[in-house]
């Protein structure tokens, strides 16, 4: 037994030939100023999410301190109960992604259904679920015209005001043969919101979907989105909230999107990644583990190595996106109590199961980039039938109807 002991702790890693300095480091020496980057081996006692990348050369690239939310999934059994499953994931609070909250029913947010009811309340910032048809007003040639713009669910924009157009377009007027056209002058209101490339862009009343308010802190409506920032620094925890646009983990695991969250923590991490396999992956390490870092002595039995240049571009194309993502605890907590959630009012809408996504693995230099992700099917999503006023041939006049400065006066 002890024989065999002895013998795990002198095996090097597989296919590789990188001699390591006998001096035990722990991973609080390591510095972004002075240590880093810098390619180790790692021993003693690491996590059970972690162990896999034990005794096997890692690049450590950066540093950095995170504030991390542990939530777990809720899933819903289809008898119809709900229940919190699965390991514990970690949030990080600059997760660039957006919540709502859930109601006491576990029915999905409220949300807008259409452009008018977002101007009767006229937040600073409106968050699309659909695709818009919004149009463009430009000059050219000193004469104003305007051009379709399509914004894609999971858009931003800051609202404006409310505006009117006067439009001159062409109606056919009589029956069969005797049909004739005549120009007619038409007013259709819009939302003027400016979008992420610093456009602005006129959204019709008329424009059906979903669509939710920014959350802001003097805005009080139950139709507001959230950013994870926004959530710890306002309200008590634990939390349920449901991820409604986002990158998913990219690693295997129970996820819907309806999450608990539990608590936060603040602490230091390293993000590192392999580097002599054919398929290199990112790791988040904890600096607060107390197991023995071994530092390579010569670069040179390393830096040639073609998986090596790639763990290199891996963490300088991804690190800082990765660390903002979700991933699991390296605890590695599944023996956890699955906890049943019993919504203290009755549903009003119909019965729905929380859907497990697809999820991809980690990531790699030979993958596509993670992309944000609507989380809801499309039963879910109301497609937005209205379009802007397409047969339009010119605009005679844009009014402002109300800034939204003069909206809260």
């Amino acid at each position: 037994m002890a024989s065999n002991e002895i013998e795990e702790e002198t095996v090097s890693p597989v296919g590789c030939e990188i001699e390591w300095d006998s001096e035990i480091c722990r991973l609080t020496k390591f510095e972004n100023s002075s240590e880093l980057p810098c390619v180790v081996n790692l021993d003693g006692d690491l996590p059970h999410g972690l162990n896999i990348y034990k005794k096997q050369p890692i690049l450590l690239y950066t540093r950095m301190n995170k504030t991390h939310v542990g939530a777990r999934t809720i899933y819903r059994d289809k008898n119809g109960p709900y229940y919190e499953v699965g390991q514990t994931l970690l949030i990080p609070d600059d997760f660039d992604g957006w919540f709502e909250m859930v109601p006491p029913d576990f029915d999905r947010g409220a949300y807008f259904r259409n452009i008018q009811e977002v101007a009767d309340v006229m937040p600073d910032k409106l968050f699309t679920r659909t695709n818009i048809q919004a149009i463009r007003v430009v000059t050219e040639d000193g004469e104003q015209i305007f051009k379709e713009r399509k914004i894609f669910a999971g858009a931003v924009l800051r609202v404006l005001g409310s505006f009117a157009a006067k439009w001159r377009t062409t109606a056919e007027k009589g029956v069969m043969k005797s049909k004739s056209k005549e120009w007619v002058t038409m007013e259709m209101k819009y939302l003027k919101c400016v979008d992420i490339d610093d456009k602005e862009v006129l959204l019709p009343f008329d424009a059906r979907g979903k669509f939710n308010a920014v959350f802001q802190k003097d805005l009080n409506d139950s139709r507001c989105v959230f950013r994870l920032k926004d959530i710890v620094s306002n309200f008590e925890l634990p939390l349920k909230v449901f991820l409604l646009y986002g990158k998913a983990p990219t690693v295997p695991c129970i996820f819907t999107g309806m999450l608990n969250l539990k608590k936060q923590s603040i602490e230091d991490c390293i993000i590192a990644s392999t580097i002599l396999n054919k398929r290199n992956v990112l790791i988040e390490i904890p600096v607060s583990l107390q197991c023995c870092v071994y530092k390579a002595t010569k670069e040179a039995d390393y830096c040639e190595e073609g998986t090596y240049k790639d763990a290199q571009k891996l963490c300088e194309k991804y690190a800082t996106k990765f660390a903002s993502m979700i991933k699991l605890s390296p605890e590695l907590d599944t023996d956890q109590q699955t906890i049943q959630h019993i919504p203290m009012q009755k549903r009003k809408t119909r019965d729905e199961s929380l859907r497990m996504l697809d999820l991809i693995t980690n990531i790699s230099i030979t993958d596509d980039e993670p992309c944000d992700q609507l989380m809801e099917s499309d039963t879910d999503s109301v497609q937005n039938v209205e379009k802007g006023p397409t047969p339009v041939k010119k605009m005679l006049e844009l009014k402002e109807l109300q800034s939204r400065e003069s909206h809260f006066c």
